[in-house]
């Protein structure tokens, strides 16, 4: 009988396809780690080069199996301010390149198993940055626990560096990427906790710029059915059954521990910067 390349058939090639794809995993973790860290050691490398060097990635990979690969790594970051700076500069590339506009499509949707799961271990690393978080949420349109987040927001260091980042996110919710949300403001019966998630940013932000920009929007939503925010019937599609396996308490709580050692490692920081200031008076 005729034979695959090399004299092998079928079934011989199996266990060598699939030890070739093992090996090929260990040598892309491996590089990716590599990345992160040269990223945490040159951080101008990561201001300047990084979009780029992400962007360029995900043309010659598959982008899930890169922002797979960064979540797992910086889920278990050591260094927490690098750890919200990169997922910061992660999310940006997210929710703007075009070569993830295919992935953004299946966050959104959020239709099968994998994309569900690219959620959750995206979520548990976009942890480290706050804003990230509820951009992440209102990405995939899991409305109701952006609200829960933004909750949340009253025990979290309110910053100049936090308010900056709601400031870009009131920029992207008016920019093409969120077209589909804007839309669903015309149905606010339909998407009442997206109504309150923006109301809670806004709620959030010093009356600037951004805020005029986000309550003008608001004030577009239809005032005849505002007030009169239903619960409608609601079909049980494939995104909500695949949504209902999700455990989105267990989430928030990762969410709040996150935050925690995140404030811990900024009183911590401050505290060595005053007994160093001390130390050379």
């Amino acid at each position: 009988r005729a034979l695959p390349l090399g004299g092998r058939d079928a079934h011989d090639m199996k266990p060598l396809e699939a030890a070739q794809k093992n090996h090929l995993t260990i040598y892309f973790t491996k590089f990716m780690t590599n990345l992160v860290s040269l990223f945490s050691t040159d951080r101008a490398l990561l201001e300047e080069r990084g979009a780029f060097i992400v962007r360029h990635l995900c043309t010659l990979l598959d982008p899930r199996d890169i922002f797979s690969a960064f979540a797992e790594i910086l889920l278990q970051e050591e260094d927490l301010k690098f750890a919200s700076t990169m997922v910061c500069n992660l999310n940006m590339i997210l929710l703007t390149a075009f070569e993830l506009f295919k992935l953004r499509n299946e966050l959104k949707e959020l239709d099968t198993q994998e994309s569900v799961d690219l959620f959750c271990a995206l979520y548990r690393s976009w942890c480290h940055n706050s804003i990230a978080t509820v951009s992440l949420c209102l990405l995939t349109q899991t409305y109701e626990h952006a609200f829960n987040l933004i909750c949340q927001f009253g025990n979290i260091n309110m910053n100049a560096s936090i308010l900056s980042e709601i400031d870009k996110l009131v920029q992207l919710i008016e920019s093409p990427i969120f077209t589909y949300l804007r839309l669903q403001l015309l149905e606010p019966e339909k998407h009442q906790h997206l109504l309150k998630a923006l109301y809670g940013l806004l709620m959030l932000l010093p009356q600037t710029s951004a805020f005029t920009s986000l309550h003008n929007r608001l004030g577009c939503v239809p005032h005849a059915v505002q007030s009169q925010v239903q619960r409608g019937s609601r079909v049980d599609s494939k995104r909500d059954r695949l949504l209902a396996k999700v455990d989105f308490e267990e989430m928030l709580c990762h969410f709040e521990k996150a935050q925690e050692k995140h404030l811990e490692e900024a009183r911590e920081s401050l505290s060595r910067d005053r007994r160093t200031a001390l130390q050379k008076q």
